[in-house]
């Protein structure tokens, strides 16, 4: 239609410039085209177009006459008998049947249905879908222009079909027999209607024959539902509205002394106990009645042990739509109700394990606080208590141990929760270097060792900061206290397409190989022989450090020689 009207618009404006441009012998051929394309490919609007081209080529005639131009009226009028012969012609020639189907092949071939076009006086064919040609068994195009006598097997129904299209122009599922290319016979539904404008039958074609292959399927599909029903170690079964057992399917029926056979024909009783079989006949009157689906737990006792059952019922209507009685299944959850108790029984033990914690954190904190405070106050000003020499030295080293002690206590209670308590990550983009210069100058490292901070300006992490923080300061405190002099510390970064990799070196006494992967346990002792903390204790901050990189889906290594220092590597993946 786009190039219909852009032509007509060409054909207008050539007229109206004609006088000026010398174009008048050739303008009007240009009408032409847009008239030919409209009968053929629009044959209904065919008329209105043309009628609409001669009147605006006869207005821009008169308009020009008006404005002084030389204006033949002859040539107009021929002119104008010349665009309604073009219409004649062209709408005559568009009537045949082959013209008309060029029209209609692009449809036809393109549907998913077995369809095909063909003439009304000679059946002849004209296209074809490919779906109709796989019917019998042809390439679509080997089926152009063969009359229906080739294929059409039965005569009578043929001739009473062509009769019928002539009479109604439709006709509707008439059964009726093609021959296929094999000399098979086909047994087909075939509907039909006339195009009266196009001068055509359209026909749809159903195989009937192909409808015994799909009960044959379904049939097969049943039997491999009743081989899994068969298989299954739930209880089906069915029951007409008076509750007589109708069906009943359950493979470990004959561990429980069970003939599922026997039970056909009988009431529930013959399988529950009356108690039992009267509950679950209520249940049945409920579905019957108000024909909506039920669920109820049956506990029942097999074997010497009770079992629950999950029983569920549903109305079964018969062919008719008439309710003809219920359908059901029941699935022994009694394992599962063991598992669920279990779980409870756990959840409760957690809880209580929780409470133990913190009344334990609580009794060992109490007494270590005044402690501590007692001995701070001795040590900071001894001359007021009277105690010199080696008094204030034993003194010294028991405040000292008292608070390497209240440590280890919070680090134990921070542990455990840890352990137990599901841990909610909050993200951020964290600007790295940032980070460490904040865990080096809060925790006064700084005046401890000499840090070489290395990671780049433009290093970004995703993480949790404050878990992350307080992983990368445990490893920067075992880094200053195990360093020797000179003290050293070099945090380096790296990347990969993966991951991000941050890097604690130190220059200190290192760590033996046979150690290294048990430094991570919570209450690791290196030389527990000797009591001092700076004689090979490990406290558990790296094990919660540890927990922390774990929950962002990285992990803490560590290599070290003896004598020259470690370095603790932590990795964590760039999609936490």
């Amino acid at each position: 239609m786009i190039v219909i009207v852009s032509f007509s618009a060409i054909s207008l404006m050539l007229t109206a410039a004609a006088p000026d441009y010398s174009v008048y012998p050739v303008c009007p051929l240009i009408y032409c085209i847009p008239i030919l394309l409209v009968a053929l490919w629009f044959p209904r609007r065919a008329l209105q177009v043309t009628a609409l081209l001669v009147v605006g080529f006869a207005l821009i005639r008169a308009y020009l006459s008006v404005l002084g131009f030389t204006v033949d009226l002859v040539m107009t009028g021929l002119h104008m008998m010349l665009f309604f012969w073009v219409f004649g012609a062209t709408t005559l020639f568009s009537q045949d049947s082959r013209l008309i189907a060029s029209r209609c092949r692009q449809v036809v071939e393109n549907t998913c249905d077995a369809k095909f076009l063909c003439d009304p006086e000679t059946l002849r064919l004209l296209c074809i879908s490919r779906r109709c040609a796989d019917i019998l068994g042809y390439a679509p195009h080997e089926l152009i222009g063969i009359p229906a006598e080739k294929f059409w097997a039965d005569e009578s129904s043929k001739a009473r079909f062509i009769e019928e299209m002539k009479r109604e122009g439709y006709v509707g599922s008439v059964e009726t027999t093609f021959w296929a290319r094999n000399g098979d016979v086909r047994q087909v539904l075939i509907s039909c209607r006339a195009l009266v404008a196009e001068n055509l039958f359209e026909c749809t074609v159903v195989d009937t024959g192909g409808l015994g292959d799909g009960q044959a399927d379904l049939i097969q599909s049943n039997g491999r539902l009743t081989e899994l029903i068969h298989q299954s170690n739930d209880i089906f079964f069915m029951q007409d509205i008076t509750g007589r057992i109708l069906h009943f399917s359950w493979q470990r029926a004959p561990e429980h002394g069970i003939s599922p056979d026997d039970l056909i024909g009988r009431g529930v009783d013959a399988i529950l106990p009356g108690d039992l079989a009267a509950q679950h006949m209520e249940w049945v009157r409920k579905v019957v009645d108000e024909q909506e689906n039920a669920r109820y737990d049956l506990d029942l006792e097999l074997a010497g042990a009770c079992h629950t059952f999950s029983v569920t019922i549903a109305p079964c209507p018969g062919a008719d739509g008439d309710l003809i009685g219920i359908v059901g299944s029941a699935r022994d959850t009694t394992e599962m109700r063991r598992q669920q108790l279990s779980c409870r029984q756990m959840a409760w033990e957690v809880d209580q394990w929780k409470g133990l914690v913190t009344t334990l954190s609580h009794e060992l904190r109490t007494p270590l606080q005044p402690l501590i405070g007692y001995l701070q106050m001795i040590v900071e000003n001894p001359g007021d208590y009277g105690i010199a020499g080696e008094t204030e030295k034993h003194l010294a080293t028991c405040l000292e141990c008292a608070r390497q002690e209240q440590a280890v206590v919070e680090r134990m209670v921070e542990l455990s929760l840890l352990t137990m308590d599901h841990i909610d990550l909050t993200l951020h983009n964290i600007q790295l270097r940032q980070l460490i210069d904040s865990v080096i100058s809060g925790g006064g490292y700084d005046r401890e060792a000499q840090f070489s901070n290395e990671i780049p300006e433009t290093a970004h992490i995703l993480g949790d900061p404050d878990r992350l923080y307080l992983a990368v300061e445990s490893l920067v405190s075992n880094a200053v206290k195990y360093s020797k002099p000179p003290e050293n510390v070099w945090i380096r970064y790296v990347e990969s397409n993966e991951n991000h990799y941050i890097m604690v070196c130190d220059n200190g006494i290192g760590i033996p190989a046979d150690i290294i992967r048990s430094i991570f346990g919570p209450f690791y002792i290196g030389g527990a022989e000797k009591l001092g903390r700076n004689s090979g204790r490990i406290c558990p901050g790296l094990s919660i450090a540890n927990k922390y990189v774990q929950l962002h889906g990285g992990e803490i290594t560590v290599t070290s020689v003896v004598g020259e220092g470690s370095t603790f590597t932590i990795r964590i993946p760039k999609e936490v």
